[in-house]
């Protein structure tokens, strides 16, 4: 019995041996496994961001610029971009936050991996799974995090949270989202761990100044040197993206916590002044080498990074002086901090007073992050918006975890005022993660930092937990745990974690579902086709019209300059600013407006221009240049009301004094209802925006547009409103067709609910045409992120998937002058041609409208051609336009009280309407007997327009109501 019981004990004895090696490695494989599945996650579907030769596909438009400074350091290793000329057109642009240390490493990386010489392939792969496996990087440094501050469980509890959110911190690191925002995430961290060890030395040493006055460097020989390791940690963040200076503030609002506390409980600030004042200085001084203006701005390492390093350099240094002073005054301890709060908010008033500029700027600055609300054009980027629902944004991302986050840094707050000294490197988590709630309750884009707050708050709180139920006494012995310990553990996984993993069963999204979604080519796709026409069917940039031979280097090395002299030839391309770096990657032209929201306001008011010599007056006094402002490219979300980019102008705009509710009115479809509230399903344009040069270049390409015989009607259910049901109990149809506009008109003056005219291409009044701007090209139809099926689509039998071109591109042309003869006095010419887009396989018919004077001459200018294509291609420094004429002009009049009808026919040369030929096209118009029979006019069946008035072009942006609604025009086609 005795020798059973000794193999029993022995037994014992060496599994908890077994048990021991266990406990001390067991992390190991756990954090490989969460770093596995992270790394499977954002990679999964990496392929689907590749395209044909290995051509990018990112998601988003800023990773399209950061593969140009990529390529930029790899083709001129191992320096960044100094200046761009190939975008902002007329000045260039300093690119600021792009072209930074990120994309030299990046490019360092396709170097090695591609041999020195790596190819467009190499440089995609190695962009694209860049996000993953700077993520994964990202476990080491948060774990160390988590276990400082709740021992090793704890820390696996941090990588846990950060492997299963599927907030910011997952969607901006999948394979293809090719941005910096994971590499700040990374650095942050890399800070916030020296920073922690920075601290916990400084408390252990206690360095003092006097040290320096006795010269005992000896002891002041770590605390400096953590000192030194985490500046130079925080200007690695900076040099990634220089708007992480917030950090410097955020570690200036620790010092002013710590050093409070530091000085009423009884110590020294000195001892984390000390080092903290050496951090500052470094990471200020290390940035300097970089600075690349005397400004203050944010956006780019300018002289505010090393200035704000100083700044709380000094304000830690003054916080140690005054404690000082404070002590030898014996004043009570606890009015410290208010003492300090009130010489700041003195110095505050003074720079006020002094420097309001300067005062103003970091007030707007604060705002930005920590004001809770957006600025009209802030609220047009998606990263930069606010959050309009707190409770569901979070824990949609974090699920109860986040609410944890906050009891655990409560809990830090309560324990730093209770107990006898407050552990410092608690406090800068806690005062971290507070902040960060507060900006990304401002600006979404801060979500992808909170994930560290939370998962370190939460690493803590577990910390807390497993000390309390002793959990370390397990690994004393295997038959000292106890059930309650087991379930205490899987309370406070499933608390955590729980609502994290079991998302996808209560049908809400998991990481695996939103990585999935996320890993999805964006918008570039739909421009593709227009940006490879762009680059191959238009001149080179210095060829335009013969200029100066393509001088402008598309890697080239360019001084930084204020306003770039760009020479002859070369020209600019006018989109908004969202597409702006695709048009100099994927189109190697020149935008005028960028992401970087350069000439934004010009964009827009550029594109609500309700007449084009105020466009053409926009383009020459906003850019000195503005006559080299040769195209101008529009998709169907800045075209047609009620898409989610079409409002966007109004934020940026400058001229027009418009808001979104002067450009029409957005219903929704009874039959669109989500969460009991309606859907916005579709916009009812009005006047003011159908004169708009984006609506009259997308839906009309530049041609004249009668007014409308259709009246669209609506209700107001619960305060929103809705599109009548044709099928409810009322029998209220949608839209309904009256003989004439007038009738129409009137129809809808009786009824409040009802605008006339609004939709499928119908002004209430006519909209003139376009002398100067033609369209030259029609993207191939969508294959994603298609038009949603409006429901006067259904009223009107028109398919919302008809080939609808995403993108639609116009050139600015002088135009050809027409003078006419022979007409009828005073009467109104219609001038018309038919035009061919072959890549959607549709025509539309340009018109315009021109009155004669008493002599019946009449003169006008027109910006299409019908001859001369191949005179004037590339070669030649003009546009091989893919639109072009089945036929001749023509030219129709009627008399007032005539029964006859003139008519007219001319040609119109290429090298006339680009300007090379100022010969005018003579037309002599002839009278001819009414014959009541209709022609074609030179048109196909095709062009007419159908029982539902929208022609054969499915955008509605042909003949939509310019043929079969205004009187006038039925008698001219039935006279011609």
């Amino acid at each position: 019995m005795s020798q059973r019981r000794d193999q029993v004990e022995e037994r014992l004895d060496e599994y908890e041996s077994q048990l021991d090696s266990v406990y001390r490695l067991y992390h190991i494989p756990v954090l490989a496994a969460m770093m596995l599945f992270m790394l499977w996650v954002r990679v999964r579907h990496y392929e689907r961001m590749i395209g044909e030769n290995g051509r990018p596909l990112y998601r988003g438009n800023d990773p399209y610029y950061h593969r140009r400074t990529t390529e930029y350091v790899i083709r001129n290793y191992p320096f960044n971009m100094p200046y761009e000329v190939w975008t902002g057109f007329d000045t260039g642009t300093q690119v600021g936050q792009f072209g930074t240390i990120f994309d030299q490493v990046v490019a360092t990386v396709a170097l090695v991996v591609g041999l020195g010489d790596p190819s467009t392939e190499t440089v995609t792969l190695v962009t694209v799974l860049t996000p993953p496996v700077i993520a994964v990087l990202c476990v080491p440094p948060m774990f160390h995090v988590g276990r400082r501050l709740g021992g090793r469980l704890g820390g696996l509890v941090g990588v846990l949270i950060m492997a299963l959110t599927p907030g910011a911190f997952l969607f901006r690191s999948v394979a293809g989202f090719y941005d910096h925002h994971i590499a700040e995430v990374l650095c942050t961290l890399l800070a916030l761990v020296v920073a922690m060890r920075m601290l916990t030395v400084a408390q252990r040493d206690e360095p003092i100044y006097e040290f320096v006055d006795t010269r005992e460097f000896g002891l002041l020989k770590a605390p400096v040197a953590w000192g030194a390791a985490l500046g130079a940690a925080l200007a690695l963040t900076m040099l990634v993206w220089p708007p992480a200076l917030f950090l410097l503030g955020v570690f200036a609002i620790f010092l002013f916590v710590q050093l409070s506390l530091e000085f009423v409980k009884g110590h020294s600030p000195d001892h984390i002044a000390i080092p903290s004042v050496v951090a500052s200085l470094v990471a200020g001084l290390l940035v300097v080498p970089f600075v690349t203006t005397t400004e203050l701005t944010t956006t780019e390492l300018s002289i505010l990074q090393p200035l704000l390093g100083v700044l709380v350099a000094g304000g830690a240094a003054f916080m140690a002086a005054v404690a000082r002073l404070w002590e030898d005054r014996d004043l009570s301890r606890a009015g410290y901090p208010v003492g300090v709060a009130a010489v700041g908010g003195l110095a505050a008033g003074v720079v006020a007073l002094v420097a309001p500029e300067t005062f103003d700027f970091f007030v707007r600055q604060v705002r930005r992050v920590a004001g809770l609300g957006s600025t009209d054009t802030a609220a047009t980027v998606g990263e930069a918006q606010s959050v309009d629902n707190p409770v569901r944004f979070f824990f949609r991302n974090y699920g109860l975890a986040f609410y944890t986050a906050l009891a655990g840094a409560a809990l830090i707050g309560i324990r730093a005022l209770l107990a006898e000294r407050a552990r410092a490197e608690r406090t800068l988590v806690m005062v971290f993660t507070v902040l960060l709630v507060l900006f990304t309750l401002t600006q979404q884009r801060f979500d992808y930092y909170l994930v560290v707050g939370v998962a370190a708050t939460n690493a803590y709180l577990v910390g807390v937990v497993f000390n309390f139920i002793d959990i370390e006494n397990v690994r004393e012995s295997v038959t000292n745990i106890e059930a309650y310990q087991v379930l205490v553990v899987i309370a406070i996984l499933f608390v955590v974690a729980g609502p994290l993993v079991v998302r996808p069963l209560v049908f809400l999204p998991g990481v695996v579902d939103v990585a999935d979604g996320s890993t999805d080519p964006g918008e570039y796709q739909d421009w593709e086709d227009s940006l490879e026409w762009l680059s191959e069917e238009t001149p080179e940039e210095g060829e335009y019209a013969g200029g100066s031979e393509g001088t402008l280097d598309y890697y080239g090395d360019y001084e930084r300059t204020d306003d770039f002299e760009y020479s002859d030839g070369e020209y600019g391309v006018m989109a908004w600013w969202d597409y702006g770096h695709y048009i100099t990657y994927g189109g190697e032209r020149v935008p005028v407006a960028n992401p970087f929201q350069q000439n934004a306001d010009q964009a827009a008011d550029f594109l609500l221009a309700d007449n084009e010599s105020e466009a053409e007056r926009i383009l020459e006094e906003d850019t000195g240049e503005g006559s080299e402002t040769r195209y101008v490219m529009i998709d169907y979300k800045l075209g047609y009301a009620g898409t989610t980019k079409y409002n966007a102008p109004t934020a940026f705009e400058t001229r027009h004094d418009v808001d979104r509710g002067d450009l029409g009115l957005t219903l929704a479809a009874q039959r669109f209802i989500r969460q009991g509230r309606y859907v916005p399903a579709y916009a009812i344009h009005n006047q003011r925006d159908y004169e708009s040069m984006r609506v009259r270049l997308y839906q009309f390409h530049g041609s004249a547009r009668e007014p409308a015989t259709i009246v669209t009607r609506f209700q107001e259910v619960r305060g929103t409103l809705v599109q009548p049901n044709p099928r409810g109990p009322d029998g209220v149809a949608p839209v309904e067709t009256y003989n004439t506009s007038e009738a129409a008109r009137e129809a809808a003056r009786q009824d409040p609910n009802a605008r006339h005219g609004g939709i499928d291409g119908r002004p209430p009044e006519r909209v003139e045409a376009l002398e100067h701007y033609r369209l030259v090209h029609a993207s191939e139809p969508s294959s994603s992120d298609r038009l949603d099926e409006p429901p006067f689509f259904e009223a009107y039998n028109v398919d919302a998937q008809s080939k609808v071109p995403y993108v639609k591109t116009f050139e600015r042309v002088e135009g050809a002058t027409v003078e006419g003869t022979g007409g009828p006095a005073n009467a109104e010419v219609e001038v018309r041609v038919q035009m061919e887009m072959p890549t959607v396989d549709r025509t539309f018919t340009y018109r315009q409208f021109v009155r004669t004077d008493d002599q019946g001459n009449f003169e006008t200018t027109v910006p299409y051609s019908t001859t001369g294509y191949d005179e004037y291609g590339t070669e030649a420094g003009y546009t091989n336009t893919s639109v072009r004429a089945t036929g001749s002009y023509q030219f129709i009049a009627i008399p007032e009280n005539g029964t006859d009808v003139f008519i007219g026919q001319a040609d119109v040369t290429e090298g006339q309407v680009l300007g090379e030929n100022d010969t005018a096209v003579r037309v002599e118009m002839q009278s001819q007997a009414s014959s009541g029979n209709e022609t074609s006019d030179n048109e196909t069946s095709g062009n007419e327009t159908d029982a539902t008035g929208s022609d054969t072009d499915g955008d509605q942006s042909g003949d939509s109501g310019a043929n079969a609604t205004n009187d006038t025009t039925q008698q001219r086609a039935r006279a011609a």
